[in-house]
């Protein structure tokens, strides 16, 4: 068997993902992955974050959140960094 261990970089980033045996002891700047975890994203408060989409986007609990929540009317919508909201997709 074997487990996926990231390594953490400066900063809490993650510089690689690799596959270890399940004896092995991650090192201090190493973190077990149980879940998901994306080179390039971050682990921060015990959460693994994937990249950050938006620069206005902030962390919360292994996620991101747009400053404007997605409306929930059942449309499709992508988020418009410059105007700061959803416009409908439409075609």
């Amino acid at each position: 068997m074997s487990k996926d261990v990231a390594v953490i970089g400066v900063g809490g980033e993650v510089v690689a993902i690799q596959v270890q045996a399940d004896d092995y002891e991650p090192a201090a700047y190493e973190v077990e992955v149980t879940g998901a975890a994306w080179v390039g994203g971050d682990y921060v408060g015990g959460y693994f974050y994937p990249p950050q989409p938006f620069p206005s986007w902030t962390r919360h609990e292994g996620g991101w959140l747009p400053p404007v929540p997605m409306p929930s009317d059942g449309g499709l919508y992508v988020w418009d960094e410059d105007a700061q909201e959803w416009q409908a997709v439409t075609d």
